[in-house]
């Protein structure tokens, strides 16, 4: 019996959030505004439970176009499939990304981990042609951003 093989086609879609506001995905060009910016879409009810993973995606103009949770994870750890970050950039045709994760414990230092997978983002979109502008780390009250830190 012959299988017959049926490739799948991947679309990207667009849902409007009612919630959001256009000014708050304009001009992104800084970490408080990207921390801001990260606290509207995150589900902050789970700030100081789990850690995720969300990456936003910016034209030209650092205009948010798009947004995405790549992962939710444990609590004190979140996988991140980098394949998930950058075909969601390549859909919308971003030309920058800017990416963010939580940590629960309510530190803010950065672990070897977040910083090893920083720079593996950062060359991956180096790749693809595409900036990394940030990745931020998101406590209930305050933020890390590794490029005001001069991390990379």
């Amino acid at each position: 019996m012959k299988k017959n093989f049926i490739a799948n086609e991947l679309k990207l879609s667009y849902h409007k959030n009612a919630k959001l506001s256009i000014d708050d995905f304009k001009c992104i060009n800084n970490s408080k505004l990207m921390d801001r910016t990260f606290r509207r879409i995150w589900d902050l009810e789970e700030l100081e439970i789990r850690e995720s993973f969300y990456a936003l995606y910016l034209n030209t103009k650092l205009d948010v176009i798009g947004y995405r949770k790549i992962a939710d994870g444990g609590l004190d750890t979140v996988m991140v499939d980098m394949r998930l970050i950058m075909s969601s950039a390549l859909l919308c045709n971003a030309t920058k990304i800017a990416v963010a994760h939580n940590h629960p414990s309510g530190s803010l230092k950065p672990s070897c981990a977040d910083r090893t997978l920083t720079n593996r983002i950062n060359e991956a979109a180096k790749v693809l042609d595409i900036q990394l502008l940030d990745h931020i780390i998101l406590i209930s009250e305050n933020y890390y951003s590794f490029r005001d830190e001069g991390e990379f």
